[in-house]
Parts: C-alpha cells; sequence; structure tokens
C-alpha cells in the first residue's frame, strides 16, 4: 500500500511538519538531532502501534505539550494516531487514541493497514547481540503481519508475569502448587503458537535470495505439559518459569573461512566465529529474509526505512542494500552529504527533503 504523505505535530522535535512521500524514495538529510531518526519511528509507530524507543507514549510527545498526532495517508485511507500523557482537558484517558477516516478504531484495527520494514544501527548488533534482541526481532516479524500472533504474544507475557508471582509464592509456602495449574495451561496454549510461527519464519528464509548463504537455525525452549511439570520443582526454587518461549534463539551461520564459496557443510555460528564484516552481512540477509517473508504471507511489498544505516555498511552490502529499494517505496535518512549524493545519483526521481 503506496503512503502519499505524513503528517507530524508535537511529535518529537517535529511542532508541525508535514512531509510529501514519493512513490518510490524519499531521501532525508540532516545533522544529528535534526530529526531524521522521528520520521522513521513515527512511520513504524502508525503502522505497528509500536515505537522501537519509546517504552511509554509520552515520550513521543514534545515538551510541555499535552498531546501529538502522527497522520499518514495511503492511496485509500487517512490513518490517525493520537498520543497522550494519560490526561486530556483534565480527564483521564488512555494513551493511544486510533482513527481510519477520522472514524474511532481500536488499535487492532489499525495496525498493519500498511507494511514497514525498518533498518537501523543498533540492529547490526542482531547476530552478535543477546537472545533477547534476538527474540524481539522474531516478534516484530511475525506480529507486523498476524494479529494472532500479537495476542498470544501480549497473552503469554501477562500470563509468565502471574506465572512467576504465583512460583514466588508456592516456594514462599503461600500457595498449593494446584494454582499453577491454570497459568501453566495459558502458558502452553500460547506458546505453542508463538513457536510455531517462528519455525515458519526462520524456516522461510531458506527461499530468499541472496549473495551469499546464510542459514537460521531455530533452537526453541519446547513447551508442553510434561516439560513443565519436569521442571517445575526448579522453577519454584527460582521463582520463575525456566520454559518456554522466552527462553528461544536461533543461530545464523555461514562459511566463515570463504563466505563466498558458501560451503554449507563449513557453516559455523557467525556469531562466534565470523568477523565484524560477515556479521552485519548476516544481518543484512536476516532483514532481506524479513521482506520478502512478508511480500510472501501478504502479497504486499513492505516500505522499506534505512534509517541512517548506509554509513555503517562497507561497499558490497551498501550496494546490494540499495538495490532493496529497486520496485518498492522507501525512505533513506543520511547525516552525510557525500552518501546522499550518492543516493541522488543512483535514484535521479527521488524526492530530497533537506531538514
Amino acid at each position: 500500500m503506496l503512503l502519499k504523505q505524513l503528517d507530524l505535530e508535537n511529535f518529537r522535535s517535529h511542532i508541525n511538519l508535514k512531509l510529501k512521500l514519493d512513490q518510490a524514495v524519499t531521501l532525508i538529510v540532516g545533522g544529528n538531532g535534526s530529526g531524521k531518526t522521528s520520521i522513521i519511528e513515527a512511520l513504524f509507530l502508525a503502522s505497528t502501534g509500536q515505537s522501537f524507543r519509546a517504552g511509554k507514549a509520552d515520550e513521543m510527545i514534545t515538551f510541555e505539550q499535552e498531546l501529538a498526532r502522527i497522520k499518514v495517508a495511503t492511496l485509500e485511507d487517512k490513518i490517525e494516531i493520537l498520543l497522550t500523557r494519560g490526561l486530556l482537558q483534565g480527564q483521564r484517558t488512555p494513551y493511544k487514541h486510533y482513527r481510519i477516516n477520522s472514524v474511532k478504531k481500536r488499535g487492532k484495527d489499525v495496525v498493519g493497514q500498511f507494511q514497514v520494514v525498518v533498518f537501523r544501527p543498533e540492529d547490526l548488533r542482531l547476530v552478535e547481540g543477546s537472545p533477547r534482541r534476538r527474540r524481539a526481532f522474531l516478534d516484530q516479524v511475525s506480529t507486523s503481519f498476524s494479529p494472532e500472533y500479537a495476542r498470544s504474544l501480549t497473552t503469554y507475557e501477562r500470563t509468565l508475569v502471574r506465572l512467576n508471582k504465583l512460583l514466588q509464592a508456592v516456594r514462599d509456602g503461600e500457595q498449593p502448587q494446584t494454582t499453577l495449574q491454570y497459568w501453566n495451561m495459558s502458558l502452553i496454549k500460547h506458546g505453542e503458537i508463538l513457536q510455531n510461527y517462528r519455525r515458519k519464519w526462520l524456516g522461510a528464509t531458506q527461499q530468499t535470495k541472496f549473495p551469499v548463504r546464510f542459514s537460521a537455525t531455530y533452537l526453541p525452549s519446547l513447551i508442553s505439559d510434561e516439560r513443565l511439570n519436569e521442571y517445575q520443582p526448579r522453577a519454584i526454587a527460582a521463582g520463575h518459569a525456566l520454559i518456554g518461549p522466552h527462553k528461544d534463539d536461533f543461530v545464523v551461520a555461514a562459511d566463515v573461512v570463504n563466505i563466498n564459496r558458501g560451503q554449507t557443510d563449513q557453516f559455523k555460528d557467525v556469531a562466534i566465529y565470523g568477523s565484524r564484516g560477515q556479521q552485519r552481512l548476516a544481518v543484512l540477509w536476516l532483514k532481506t529474509c524479513q521482506l520478502a517473508y512478508i511480500e510472501q504471507e501478504l502479497k504486499e511489498t513492505p516500505m522499506l526505512l534505512l534509517d541512517d544505516i548506509l554509513s555503517e555498511l562497507d561497499s558490497p552490502s551498501r550496494t546490494f542494500t540499495l538495490s532493496l529499494l529497486e520496485g518498492r517505496q522507501s525512505m533513506i535518512t543520511t547525516a552525510s552529504q557525500g552518501i546522499g549524493e550518492r543516493i541522488s545519483k543512483t535514484f535521479p526521481k527521488l524526492t530530497k527533503i533537506t531538514l
């Protein structure tokens, strides 16, 4: 779904910003602190209902302002998200309000109206970073297009919080073990849904075309009634659940001795044995897989948002990344005039905006 315009009011440093979006490539050039990332964040928020850098809605509202607005116009609809600090004109109100064509909607009815894939410098630590970072990536991929996954993720996380409190209460003799049964069943039900989606997504990565061969191996912390019973004495002693999707991980592997050779029998964990350049190339592969998977599942071309990432990549990776922009609506931000000039030469019909 093509986007035509983005309007921001009191969002971060943007008091009143109106951007017409190109059907191909929009290039935003500006120095540090100019608000480039905030524009990417606003598009991501309008697509997913979440921010990739704010824990609370009021963190995105301009200082001393009561509310912020994000408006995105597509070819068919006008999507609006209103952010508050929990109060409007002295009355308690939700932190987020959603509208389509001025009609109030639930968040789940607005999320996913259009698809985006974001590539940020922070993502370059995905392969060699913590398992938590990789789990968040798995969640981001599936929640972007699956309401079922999003519901199960929310329910699983709430169940886990409740179960952990009960495990502590059982350990302290305040509750009998029988109180765990209901919450264990909920954990299993929604945990299995999450792991089925994660397994399907990582399995699909092998179908993605990429200049270098990589593989992604899912490492699920399997959850079942039998395993929960097996681990329950240790979980009670620890005061928290020891198995389940919140312990999942995955490994990206490649022929690290000769990355271009790509011999699968020589594949090793890129996080442990790969060079920094190979690790970054593996992240680029994962982002390419994400684009391809959403296109496969939804038959829709996601908008690609590159937030000041090109300066972090070597020349071959930069060239490949720019090739991903062909045939899709994209937005690139950069603080480098040199990179901006290169992009302008590569895509002569792009729209350039200087902040």
